[in-house]
């Protein structure tokens, strides 16, 4: 197993560890927030899976928001939401929103969640298929002046999605706690 066989087997577990965590779930329970300007995990989980169609898209295939799966595969449409342009880099993920960027993400049930974040897992997993690991260590000149390489990005998400799904079991205590 080389190094992005290795990548691609954790990329693949995120949805498979989520997924028991999100489906039993409410909108309520999704759109639940845990403190003043915390982060629901609706918010959480559609932060992870606006990261992979960003990876996919911007990051691995080099190409403009418009083609990443959240307007190409009708969420767009669908919600009325666009986001393009916002938070850091404009790159729409999330970090970087203002509280009020945050409160318009759309509530969307566990189901719909689920399917965005195992489309935009699949997108990537393809992707990484075209990867070497000669290839993944060059650097993506497009973003952030070229600093990372492709097997950076990915990995660093990587780690950050992680850390969300430990967000997301400890915002599930916390709502059992609160008697949600």
């Amino acid at each position: 197993m080389n190094d992005i066989d290795l990548l691609s087997e954790l990329i693949g577990d995120i949805g498979r560890d989520l997924r028991p965590e999100i489906e039993p779930l409410t909108v309520e329970q999704l759109t639940w927030e845990p403190g003043p300007q915390a982060n629901s995990i609706g918010v959480t989980l559609w932060h992870i899976a606006r990261g992979l169609d960003f990876l996919t898209v911007r990051v691995v295939q080099g190409q403009s928001a418009e083609v990443e799966l959240w307007h190409t595969n009708g969420w767009r449409e669908k919600t009325g939401y666009d986001p393009r342009g916002l938070g850091y880099g404009g790159w729409g993920v999330v970090t970087g929103y203002t509280w009020e960027q945050v409160q318009d993400i759309p509530k969307l049930s566990a189901g719909e969640l689920l399917q965005y974040l195992d489309e935009a897992g699949t997108a990537l997993l393809q992707a990484m298929g075209s990867l070497t690991s000669e290839g993944a260590r060059q650097t993506v000149p497009e973003l952030m002046g070229g600093r990372l390489s492709y097997y950076r990005w990915i990995k660093e998400f990587y780690k950050g999605f992680q850390a969300h799904v430990g967000e997301i079991v400890a915002i599930k205590a916390q709502m059992e706690k609160a008697g949600r």
